[in-house]
């Protein structure tokens, strides 16, 4: 009889979420990734998978490196020499960190980076558990702008109080810095702002989430020029994109004079979201770990000594050479 692969996500005990957050986890809470940096990345990247494909394909969750299989983690949980042996199949899941060159695949959350880079493959990041659209209640309201996201990945511009005043002297509304826990809260807001800069750095380590969000909710999004948000959508019609402070008033100030602009960009992102939430992303991921991966193992079984030891050098080198493009 036939052998099924072995997945495994491998997560180290001190990252895994404790009790509280793996209940909030399975029961389809909304836990509190507060804590923020490797944790927070491992139970929204590999605990969630987990716990969301569980039901639908034989996965494991494990706390150390399995001697062979297919396994899923953190790039960052990997040791510097770390190099996957010809037993094993590892997928290293960048987030926000560097590809490792002892990975043979590199799980990669931006379309753009992933499509520069050899042996990645792109998944989104899974769109905000427990997501509460905008509601039909506001119709045609346009008060509250919203920022989901820490501080810091706003720019700085948008958050001095001379922006809040100049924003309510263009159109009425005022900027919110929406706090974690009220990050799938989508129910009071009329647009959402995220723009970490007025550059042209694509930004290529970061995800679309939250357009996806945007998205889902119902609620028009405006960003900066994000590689993560132009490889999926096209500015203008599904999103629109601010080159300055005094631009960002200026669309803002359009989308409150003009309701049927801001419904045509809504419809048009919800047009996308057949493609990101969170059913679709769980189709990927499914594709992914019964499909492409078997394969991918079994062709790397079957090669030999040198051909390994020559991939590992060429990886090294790819990535390398990645890391000087990104910086």
């Amino acid at each position: 009889m036939h052998r099924r692969m072995r997945i495994c996500f491998f997560i180290p005990e001190h990252h895994a979420p404790d009790k509280e957050r793996r209940e909030a986890w399975l029961s389809g809470q909304i836990p509190s990734l507060l804590a923020g940096g490797k944790s927070a990345s491992a139970q929204a990247w590999l605990f969630q998978t987990w716990a969301e494909l569980r039901g639908q394909t034989d996965v494991e969750l494990t706390n150390h490196i399995p001697d062979e299989g297919i396994i899923v983690t953190l790039a960052n949980f990997l040791t510097p020499n770390f190099r996957a042996t010809s037993k094993q199949l590892v997928c290293a899941v960048v987030a926000d960190f560097q590809p490792h060159p002892g990975a043979q695949i590199q799980i990669i959350q931006n379309a753009a980076h992933a499509k520069g880079l050899r042996h990645a493959q792109f998944v989104p990041h899974w769109p905000q558990p427990n997501l509460i659209p905008r509601t039909h209640a506001r119709g045609d309201r346009f008060e509250t702008i919203a920022f989901f996201g820490d501080r810091s990945n706003l720019c700085s511009v948008l958050l001095n109080p001379e922006f809040g005043k100049k924003l309510q002297e263009a159109c009425g509304a005022r900027i919110e810095i929406r706090s974690a826990e009220r990050w799938h809260d989508y129910s009071d807001v009329d647009a959402v702002l995220a723009i970490r800069d007025f550059s042209t750095a694509r930004q290529l380590h970061k995800p679309a989430t939250k357009l996806y969000n945007a998205w889902l909710a119902g609620v028009p999004f405006l960003a900066g020029s994000d590689s993560a948000y132009s490889s999926e959508a096209e500015p203008g019609r599904d999103y629109l994109v601010a080159k300055s402070e005094q631009h960002v008033l200026e669309l803002l100030s359009e989308l409150q004079k003009n309701p049927a602009r801001r419904q045509a960009l809504v419809a048009a992102g919800q047009k996308k979201t057949a493609t990101r939430n969170r059913d679709a992303v769980r189709a990927i991921w499914l594709q992914l770990l019964n499909d492409e991966l078997p394969s991918h193992l079994n062709r790397w079984k079957s090669k030999g000594e040198n051909t390994q030891r020559m991939f590992w050098l060429k990886q090294r080198a790819l990535l390398f050479v990645d890391r000087l493009l990104r910086s």
